[in-house]
């Protein structure tokens, strides 16, 4: 199987076209909407989860395409007043799970923060997503604190 690691632009309106099938595709169960993003509401609404995430230049999106079609994703927001990056909306389609492409991903990401001399890495997770959480560790995140909402907030020092 014959895979590739892309990087896709919201502003890009043929990558926009894929996306919006490919994640309305995915978030047909609320449970995995929810895990990936729990801000947004059931059914799966393309324009409030560009405007929730997707609004400013600082996001970058990578995918993983098997056969032209993505089936992993993974966002990362650079915050450059303090020096670090903040994964998010980490989804890996349900037929290629356990394969490697979350780690992938994730690895692919921390190559980039070290490359821009980033000093940490955060996320956030439901604590009901157990494989989230067990792959993140994995990764080497910490946890690090909860949100108000109940998220678990996670982190990764670099360098």
């Amino acid at each position: 199987m014959k895979v590739t690691l892309d990087t896709v632009f919201y502003s890009n309106s043929s990558d926009r076209k894929i996306l919006q099938a490919c994640l309305q595709n995915w978030f047909r169960n609320p449970k995995d909407l929810q895990f990936t993003d729990p801000r947004m509401s059931y059914p799966f609404d393309f324009r409030k989860w560009c405007a929730l995430s997707y609004t400013e230049e600082n996001v970058k999106t990578f995918v993983i395409k098997k056969d032209k079609w993505i089936i992993a994703y993974l966002s990362i927001q650079i915050v450059q007043e303090s020096n670090h990056a903040h994964l998010f909306h980490l989804f890996v389609d349900q037929e290629n799970r356990q394969l490697g492409f979350a780690k992938m991903l994730i690895d692919h990401a921390v190559e980039m923060a070290n490359n821009l001399k980033l000093k940490y890495i955060t996320l956030r997770v439901s604590p009901k997503n157990e494989r989230g959480i067990l792959i993140y560790k994995t990764a080497g995140f910490e946890e690090n604190g909860v949100t108000a909402q109940g998220s678990i907030k996670m982190k990764k020092n670099l360098g």
